[in-house]
């Protein structure tokens, strides 16, 4: 048994071979953990935030103020209503500004 553990003279290397691939391995899964934690609990308070703009989104839909109708034509027009880029409201050109 005490050559096996000699490992022919190799021992020091072989088994500090081990020893530091045991901590890397250990190292790198306290690390996954960490991270994994972290991960959860920021999605946790994303979550608990985002629970009040459901609650709007759905008191708007049951006759709200329509905000939401508003900013679906603010981005369908670029940005601008569409009535400004159709009346050259861009600085009297076409071909610059943002629509």
């Amino acid at each position: 048994m005490a050559e096996f553990f000699a490992m022919g003279g190799y021992a020091l290397y072989v088994w500090g071979s081990y020893g530091i691939a045991a901590v890397v391995l250990l190292g790198l899964m306290l690390l996954s953990l960490s991270a994994h934690r972290r991960q959860q609990r920021t999605l946790a308070t994303l979550e608990g935030i985002r629970q009040p703009r459901r609650a709007r989104r759905a008191k708007a839909a049951d006759g709200g103020s329509g905000g939401e109708l508003a900013l679906a034509g603010a981005y369908a027009g670029g940005g601008k209503g569409s009535a400004d880029c159709d009346a050259g409201g861009d600085g009297g050109g076409s071909g610059g500004g943002d629509c």
